[in-house]
C-alpha cells in the first residue's frame, strides 16, 4: 500500500508541475502577443507610414492615389514641431474611423477625422477634427505637449490642406474640458454664439494667445482625451487663414 501511496503521490507531483510548466508557458505566450500586438497598433498609428501620400499644393500625384484608395480622405493636417502630420477623413458618421485606418482596416489608433457634419471646405466657424491620444507620439497623441506654456509660445503654427490647397493654421490656444461641454463642443454658428465661443475660449485657455479673432474668422479644433479623469478632453485651437 505505501508503494502505490507513494507512486500516486509522485505522478500527482509531475501532473502539477507539467500543469503550472503549462500555465507558465501560456502566460509568457500571452504576454509576447500582447507586446507584439500593441507594438502592431503603433506601427499602425505612425506618421511616417503616411509620408508618401502627403500632399504637395494640389500637385501631388500620391495624394490622389491615397483618395483613389479611399474617397474619405479629403485633406491634411499638419501641426510644426510635432509627430502631427496625418491625411484627414470624413465619414458619414463620427463611429466611422474610431477604429479604422485610412485603408479601410481595423486598428485601435484609428484614423484622424473631421466631425461628421462638418462642411469639408472649412466654411463652418467651428470644425473639430478628432484623433486618438496616443503614447509614442502617435495620431494626437503630442497635443498634451501644448499645456507647457515654454512648448506653446514657441509652436504657433501648422497646414491644413483641403480643397487643393494648403492653409496655413495660427494656433491661439490649449484647452482642457468636458467632453459634454457644449459651450465648447456645441453649435457655434450663430453670430452670438460665435463671439461668446471666442470669449468662452480665452477665459478657460491654459495658454492662450490674442490673435484678434471675430465672427467671421473660421476656426479648427483638435479634440483628444484625456485619461487623467472621466470624459476629460484636450484641445488644440487654430485659426484658419485665406478662406
Amino acid at each position: 500500500m505505501h508503494k502505490i501511496a507513494r507512486f500516486t503521490i509522485r505522478i500527482l507531483d509531475r501532473l502539477v508541475s507539467y500543469m503550472a510548466g503549462v500555465l507558465l508557458l501560456s502566460v509568457i505566450a500571452y504576454g509576447a502577443y500582447g507586446l507584439w500586438d500593441s507594438a502592431q497598433v503603433y506601427a499602425m498609428a505612425d506618421a511616417s507610414k503616411f509620408t508618401q501620400y502627403r500632399p504637395d499644393d494640389g500637385n501631388s500625384l500620391s495624394f490622389e492615389e491615397l483618395r483613389a484608395i479611399n474617397p474619405d480622405v479629403f485633406g491634411w493636417i499638419t501641426i510644426d514641431g510635432t509627430s502631427i502630420d496625418y491625411p484627414l477623413l470624413q465619414g458619414r458618421s463620427n463611429d466611422d474611423y474610431i477604429n479604422t485606418d485610412v485603408f479601410g482596416n481595423f486598428t485601435l489608433s484609428g484614423s484622424i477625422f473631421l466631425d461628421a457634419k462638418a462642411d469639408k471646405s472649412f466654411n463652418d466657424f467651428l470644425s473639430i477634427i478628432y484623433g486618438h491620444h496616443m503614447e509614442r507620439d502617435k495620431m494626437f497623441g503630442n497635443v498634451d505637449l501644448f499645456a507647457e506654456k515654454s512648448f506653446f509660445d514657441t509652436h504657433k503654427t501648422g497646414t491644413l490642406y483641403f480643397d487643393d490647397k494648403s492653409h496655413k493654421l495660427q494656433i491661439f490656444a490649449y484647452v482642457e474640458c468636458d467632453a459634454y461641454d457644449m459651450s465648447i463642443y456645441g453649435n457655434h454658428e450663430e453670430e452670438n454664439k460665435r463671439t461668446e465661443f471666442i470669449e468662452k475660449i480665452a477665459k478657460s485657455a491654459m495658454n492662450y494667445r490674442d490673435l484678434g479673432l471675430t465672427k467671421d474668422d473660421h476656426i479648427v479644433l483638435l479634440s483628444t482625451c484625456d485619461y487623467s479623469y472621466t470624459n476629460g478632453r484636450m484641445i488644440l485651437l487654430a485659426k484658419i487663414e485665406d478662406i
